[in-house]
This record gives structure tokens, sequence and C-alpha cells, in this order.
């Protein structure tokens, strides 16, 4: 059935991820969003393609398209091949853009999936390094994604300061902890030595993005929060908790770097809720980004829960995005 996510065969999740990625692109190109826009021009590089987004829309909604696929795949394989849920399943093919239909701005959509798609990279990289001894390259890559976030959303500077959670949760050396902070640095570093040669100051350049992490936000939270998308939000968090507990209920029937990888992944979940509450810079695209993670933990929910409920769950999710891509 193709409603039943968690036992959906490759070509049925596949043909989900098509339309739901096809009625995301399609629903921002044509409702536009100007605040959510400015919010994310914000960002160091989320001006620049914010200007593309408007210059290019047709060109943007491709990407975008493209990116949302090509993310959701590299999702369910890391998911996959970690062997998160004890069985394989394709659930996160379908979760993950469905959470970037539901709650990405209709007017920085293109920032968002960019962002989104930094997030899977890192994590999978994350999930690989768990599970390998030659695991350099892992972190380096790793850490290159976690240090470009904050020039797509300012909010996401948090990630960079759970550095050490990182740190810990890998049991890094002297040697990994060093490639681990180098390459968190080298995106900062970066694009504060291009500005610095167009003219800008390199330290002025290089404390933006903690500024604007400390920076109030233009997110109306009338606007952002309808009742569709908080609907959306409660189910997904709901299948999390409950996936949680699952999760611990069973833990022993999962493999050791399993176990690792879920304790991170709760662990970093934690330090975005506290951050999306204390911090005055979540943009709209900000809440995309522990969706993007319990999108990829939640599936243990829809394969362990009576299949009737877990349905209906689903149903109450798809109907809400779809809800909020109405009313946008």
């Amino acid at each position: 059935m193709i409603l039943d996510i968690a036992r959906h065969k490759l070509y049925e999740a596949f043909l989900t991820l098509v339309i739901i990625a096809l009625a995301t692109v399609v629903g921002s190109i044509s409702t536009p969003d100007t605040v959510a826009m400015t919010d994310a021009m914000s960002a160091p590089m989320g001006r620049f393609i914010g200007e593309f987004e408007v210059a290019h829309p047709i060109l943007s909604t491709i990407l975008g398209f493209l990116f949302i696929v090509y993310l959701s795949f590299i999702a369910t394989r890391s998911t996959v091949r970690s062997h998160l849920y004890g069985v394989n399943s394709f659930a996160a093919m379908t979760l993950t853009p469905l959470m970037i239909m539901g709650l990405a701005p209709q007017g920085a959509m293109l920032s968002t999936i960019l962002l989104s798609w930094l997030v899977v990279e890192a994590l999978r990289r994350l999930f690989f390094a768990f599970g390998s001894e030659e695991r350099q390259h892992a972190i380096f890559s790793a850490m290159l994604a976690v240090g470009a976030m904050p020039l797509l959303d300012s909010f996401m500077f948090v990630a960079l300061l759970a550095t050490p959670l990182i740190l810990v949760s890998l049991r890094c050396g002297l040697r990994e902890m060093v490639i681990c902070i180098v390459g968190a640095l080298i995106p900062i570093f970066t694009y504060a030595y291009v500005t610095w040669c167009g003219g800008g100051g390199f330290a002025s350049a290089l404390a933006e993005p903690y500024h604007n992490m400390m920076a109030p936000s233009m997110l109306s939270v009338e606007e952002y929060f309808t009742l569709p998308r908080m609907v959306l939000m409660g189910t997904m968090l709901l299948a999390m908790l409950l996936s949680m507990v699952m999760y611990f209920r069973n833990r022993l029937a999962l493999t050791l770097v399993a176990r690792h990888i879920w304790g991170f992944a709760i662990s970093t979940l934690i330090i975005l809720a506290v951050a999306l509450v204390v911090l005055p810079s979540p943009s709209a695209a900000s809440f995309v980004c522990p969706a993007i993670l319990m999108s990829m933990f939640a599936p243990m929910f829809f394969l362990r829960m009576n299949t009737l409920i877990a349905v209906a769950l689903y149903i109450l999710m798809i109907s809400s995005a779809v809800a909020v891509m109405g009313i946008s």
C-alpha cells in the first residue's frame, strides 16, 4: 500500500519523492514570500542565493527539484547503511521532502533546500565516521558542511558551537580533533578572505555569522505558525518522540554503531530545540534543520507501530503539508 511508507518499495518511495519535490518547487515559484527572502538575505551567502533566485526563477526551480531528490536519496541511503531501524526502510525518502514542503518558506526556497542539503551531507558523513576506522576524510568533509551552514542561515552558527558534541560522540583523538576544527573554520575564513579581497574588513566578516546569530529575526510568528504547519510540526515531533521510546525499549536489537548514532542524534536534537527557544535569530529555514534530522529517525515509529495508526499519522502529515502550500 503506497500510504504505508515504512514498507514502500523503491519505486513507490521514488514516485512519492518526485511528486512532493515537484509540488514544493512549483508552489514556491508561484507564491513568493518577500519577508522570508529578506530574512534569508541576512546570512552572508543567503543574499547571493536570494538574488540568483529572483533573477533566475525557472533555473532555481529546476535546481531546487534536483537538490530535493538528491538529498532525499542520500538521507535514505545513510539510514539504510547505518541500520538505524533494525530493518531496512525507504520511509526517509518520503519524510525528508515532506518536511521541506511543509516547513520551508516560499520566498527563500532555494536557500532552504541548500541548507537542508548541507545538513544531510554532514549527517551522512558523520554516520560513516561512527562506523569506520579510516574516517578522517569523512570528519573533515562533514565539518566543512557544518561550517558552511551559518553562511546560509544565521541561526545555524549553533551547529558550529556544537562541535564539542561531535568530538565527544566520535571519541576523536588529537589528530581528528584538529581535522574537525580546521574543517569547521575553513568556510567562514574563506568568506572572510573573499570579503577582504573585495575591500571589506577581514575581522568584521569573520565575526559576522556570530553577530547575525544574536540579531533578532524578521520571522513573523503569526504568519509562519499557521494551523497546518503547527499540525505538521506536532505530528513529526510526536513520531520522533515515539521513535525515541521504541529505540530505548529495543536498543539492544541494534548494532553498536547504530546506538552511537541514535545517541548523537538525540543530543543534537535537544541542542537545536533549546537554541530555537533561547536565541532571537531563528528564521523559517531554521525550523527545517531539526525536522530533516527527525525525518531520518522517525521511520522507527512507522515501522514498529500498528499499520493503521502509522498510515493515519502519515495522511495527517501530508494533508497538513498540502494545506500549508495551499494557504501560502
